[in-house]
C-alpha cells in the first residue's frame, strides 16, 4: 500500500469515510467481545488516538500495546501477552473487511463448539486472486460432525495469492482464535529463528495443522484483502461516503438464519 503507508498506518485507510480500525472494532464489539487490545508502534502514536476515539454501538474496552519494531505477527502477539494470560483469545487483522455476516461471530462459535484453535477459511477463484495478498494455500477436510479441519497451509508467497490453477483454493485468513497454551508454541517457534528473523503465525498454524488441531470456519461473506491496493479499491467502491451517514452495526451485524 505505498507510497501512501510511510506516512499513514494502513489500519487509517478510509472505507466509507471510516478508518479501518473503526470497521475492525466494530466487527468485535458486535460479536460480544468486551474487550480489545490494539498493538501499535511508537513511531505512529496516531493509531492510539483513532482507536480510542472509537465509539460504538456497545461498550468496548480498548488497550493499546507497543511492539517496538515490525517482527512479524506471532511477536506482535506476545505484546499482549501479559493482558491476555491464561486466557483463550481471537485475532482481529484490520486488513481485512467483510460485507454479511459477523465473520468475528461465526469463528467465535466455531471455538465455542469444538474448544479447538480456529481460523477462518477464505475460498478464492483465480478471478479473484489479483485482489487477494499472498497468504498460503491451505488443505481442509470434512469431519463427519460437519467441521472443518484444516490438515496443511502453504507457507506465504510474495504479491498475489496464487490459486495454483484450481478452480478453487482456499486460505486462512485474518479472524482466528487461540486457546491459552500457543504461547508455548509461540515460545518453542521463537527459540529456533535466527537473530533477527520475523515471529509469523502462519508456521503455529502448521503445526496445528499437522496435528489435526486447527479447526477452520469457511468464510460466509464477502471478503475484502484491504491490505493490497486492488483489495483496496475493491472495498472503497463497496462501501461509498453514503455507509458513513449510517450505523456501523448494519455492517457487521450476524445474519440470521
Amino acid at each position: 500500500m505505498q507510497p501512501v503507508t510511510r506516512w499513514l498506518p494502513k489500519e487509517l485507510l478510509p472505507v466509507g469515510l471510516m478508518p479501518l480500525i473503526h470497521w475492525t472494532l466494530a466487527e468485535a464489539a458486535d460479536a460480544g467481545l468486551k474487550r480489545v487490545i490494539v498493538v501499535t508502534n511508537p513511531a505512529r502514536p496516531i493509531l492510539v488516538d483513532v482507536a480510542r476515539d472509537f465509539v460504538g454501538p456497545s461498550a468496548l474496552e480498548i488497550v493499546t500495546v507497543e511492539q517496538e519494531r515490525p517482527a512479524g505477527l506471532g511477536d506482535a502477539l506476545l505484546q499482549a501477552r501479559a493482558i491476555v494470560g491464561d486466557d483463550p483469545f481471537a485475532v482481529v487483522l484490520p486488513d481485512n473487511l467483510f460485507r454479511g455476516p459477523n465473520q468475528t461471530a461465526e469463528v467465535l462459535e466455531g471455538w465455542r463448539r469444538f474448544s479447538t484453535a480456529t481460523v477462518l477459511i477464505a475460498e478464492i477463484a483465480p478471478e479473484d486472486a489479483y485482489a487477494k495478498g499472498a497468504t498460503g494455500r491451505a488443505r481442509v477436510r470434512e469431519e463427519t460432525d460437519g467441521s472443518l479441519r484444516v490438515v496443511d497451509i502453504a507457507d506465504k508467497g510474495r504479491g498475489r495469492f496464487d490459486t495454483a490453477s484450481l478452480d478453487r483454493a482456499v486460505t486462512p485468513i485474518g479472524r482466528f482464535v487461540f486457546p491459552a497454551e500457543i504461547w508455548d508454541e509461540f515460545d518453542d517457534l521463537a527459540r529456533s529463528l535466527a537473530p533477527g528473523a520475523e515471529l509469523d503465525d502462519v508456521p503455529v498454524m502448521q503445526r496445528l495443522a499437522r496435528r489435526n488441531a486447527l479447526v477452520g470456519v469457511a468464510c460466509s461473506a464477502q471478503f475484502f484483502d484491504v491490505g493490497v491496493p486492488e483489495g483496496y479499491h475493491q472495498a472503497v467502491t463497496a462501501f461509498p461516503p453514503s455507509v458513513s451517514g449510517r450505523r456501523l452495526d448494519e455492517f457487521s451485524r450476524v445474519e440470521s438464519p
